[in-house]
């Protein structure tokens, strides 16, 4: 009888924990993709009228931006509702 309660806290506590650490993770990868986004916009600023880095630092940095380029661009075109993506981290209904 008290094996059983052990072992059933000690599921219960892996089942929490596994829970925890997964929606841990699907909040740092949502902050990831903002902080792309945010790293792109700001130096690619100057093309909807907010300042931006020098062109210089800009042109360096171009190169290495493929990949934020491509997320930006696919971002814009998936994006339905940011609030509610975040809500959805949140299960608010």
């Amino acid at each position: 009888m008290g094996r059983k309660i052990i072992d059933d806290v000690r599921a219960f506590l892996t089942g929490f924990a596994g829970s925890f650490r997964q929606q841990s993770t699907e909040y740092i990868e949502f902050e990831l993709r903002e902080l792309e986004n945010v790293f792109t916009l700001t130096l690619m600023g100057a093309f909807i009228g907010i300042p931006s880095p020098p062109t210089t630092l800009v042109m360096r940095l171009m190169p290495h931006m493929v990949r934020e380029i491509h997320v930006m661009q696919q971002r814009a075109v998936d994006l339905d509702d940011v609030f509610a993506e975040v809500a959805g981290m949140f299960d608010i209904d």
